[in-house]
């Protein structure tokens, strides 16, 4: 048992400011105690922040109206009442077993629901210890607004991590990009096109690629299956307009063995299996009968089916990717193909231009056959700055893919290492009407008037070969049929009317 006497608490002293305000204060006052009491009264009345003085017993002696508002109750309930009876662990408590001061401290009224900033500063005569003074700061409003803030800012910083990732990975597809090979897309069309084929890698999302036959849809449809998450899966082509149809079924579902005559014993698998974690490439689908089409659909909606013959579901993983030159709008209006299978192919659609529409692109992929083609025949042979002033001004009706040809076509029928224009009539590669922004060909100097009566017989006789009468050779070059008959008898070329 501890015989020591315990040391008197003593009172803690008053910072120098305080009491100067004070006396500053009481000089102020009036002289009488009843008018200095009800003057004070009136002052904590005016206090927005809740004030509570209790004695040493805990029991509430005074509350001042900011009190009563924020908890809600009447001065008749509060007045007389041992704080220790109903808020035990009130920090008031404390400071009357401390004798000790609490500043500036947060804690939250969880009955209320209000969060305060709690001022305790204990009251003494001499050394006694007769009570104590609380203040206390509502500061739900900054505390949900500091909450809010942390938020804001946690979210910001969750945007600006997922921006980050985002692009990075954005950046390394288009690094992944720049190292296929055959991507060309030097024009704004192109790129249009290659920024939707970025994005598009990101999600599983069907993609229905259009374009005219020949503009590189199969090469976007790589692209797709390159940059996507399931590029170290399989990527199965199907032509649906190269197989017959009653083959079409048995080479998508595959089937079981003896389904059917001629069948392999074993059975067999159809692309769509093969496909599984994978993309299905279904090129030509504008030719797909429609009775496949309803089982197609259904496959994209499930992804499950059923081979020929079987009774067991097959599930498969596949991202679908389909591409045509047909207009499907305008078939599923006749009737031809399926207005659901459409839509569910039409997810995203992705249109292709025409070569003639993205002229940049001409020379660039020109001089990628150029590469390609010498190196599989051990070539050295170079295109002369005409010929590629022809190819870009050229209408490419078969787009890339007829590019392609007439670059193979040039170098391996032209006898020299150096193509000119005259190689390029040579190979009859400009059979068909050019653009109109091609260039006449100049071989020598001669007379002004000559070399318009050349170029108006080269021209006249290229329509009407072209055409086959003169009525549409006229047409075709802007001019009366009267003229064209007149400058054919003047050329003497034999025309049809």
């Amino acid at each position: 048992m501890d015989t020591h006497p315990k040391e008197p608490r003593k009172a803690q002293p008053v910072p120098p400011g305080i009491t100067d305000a004070l006396g500053s204060l009481f000089r102020f006052l009036p002289k009488e105690r009843e008018q200095r009491m009800k003057w004070l009264a009136n002052i904590l009345n005016a206090i927005h922040d809740s004030v509570v003085v209790v004695d040493t017993e805990s029991t509430i002696i005074y509350v001042n109206p900011a009190y009563l508002r924020s908890w809600g109750v009447a001065e008749e309930k509060v007045l007389g009442r041992k704080l220790k009876d109903f808020e035990p662990t009130s920090r008031i408590l404390d400071v009357l077993s401390s004798g000790r001061p609490i500043v500036d401290d947060p804690s939250r009224i969880t009955s209320l629901g209000v969060d305060i900033i709690a001022n305790i500063t204990p009251i003494f005569d001499g050394e006694k210890l007769t009570g104590a003074v609380a203040v206390f700061r509502d500061i739900t409003e900054i505390v949900a607004l500091k909450e809010k803030l942390q938020e804001t800012t946690a979210e910001m910083q969750r945007t600006k991590e997922l921006t980050s990732r985002y692009y990075t990975e954005l950046q390394e597809l288009r690094s992944r990009l720049l190292e296929i090979d055959d991507l060309i897309c030097e024009s704004t069309e192109m790129r249009r096109v290659m920024e939707m084929v970025l994005r598009m890698g990101q999600v599983d999302s069907t993609i229905l690629v259009t374009g005219e036959s020949g503009v590189g849809k199969e090469v976007v449809a790589k692209l797709l299956h390159r940059v996507s998450k399931r590029q170290e899966g399989p990527f199965v082509v199907i032509n649906c307009g190269a197989i017959p149809e009653n083959l079409l079924e048995s080479e998508l579902f595959g089937y079981e063995k003896g389904s059917f005559t001629g069948a392999n014993k074993e059975g067999k698998l159809g692309l769509l299996e093969l496909a599984h974690k994978g993309t299905l490439f279904l090129d030509e689908i504008g030719e797909l009968p429609l009775g496949l089409q309803v089982k197609l659909l259904r496959v994209i909606q499930e992804q499950k089916f059923f081979r020929l013959g079987g009774t067991t579901p097959v599930e498969v993983d596949v991202r679908f990717i389909a591409a045509t030159n047909r207009d499907l709008k305008k078939m599923v209006t006749q009737k031809i193909f399926r207005e659901d299978l459409f839509y569910r192919l039409n997810v995203v659609p992705i249109q292709i231009p025409p070569l003639r529409e993205r002229r940049p692109d001409i020379v660039p992929l020109a001089r990628f056959f150029l590469d390609k083609y010498n190196a599989k025949y051990q070539f050295n042979k170079k295109l002369l700055p005409e010929v590629l002033r022809w190819l870009e001004h050229y209408s490419w009706p078969g787009n890339v893919r007829e590019l392609e040809n007439v670059v193979e076509r040039l170098l391996v029928s032209s006898l020299a290492d150096t193509i000119s224009l005259r190689e390029v009539q040579l190979a009859e590669c400009g059979d068909r009407p050019v653009h109109q922004g091609d260039e006449p060909l100049v071989r020598n100097i001669m007379d002004l008037q000559q070399a318009k009566d050349l170029l108006e017989k080269e021209l006249l006789t290229k329509a009407l070969n072209s055409v086959g009468t003169a009525r549409k050779a006229a047409q075709l070059l802007g001019i009366d049929h009267s003229t064209v008959v007149r400058k054919a008898r003047k050329h003497q070329i034999n025309l049809v009317q």
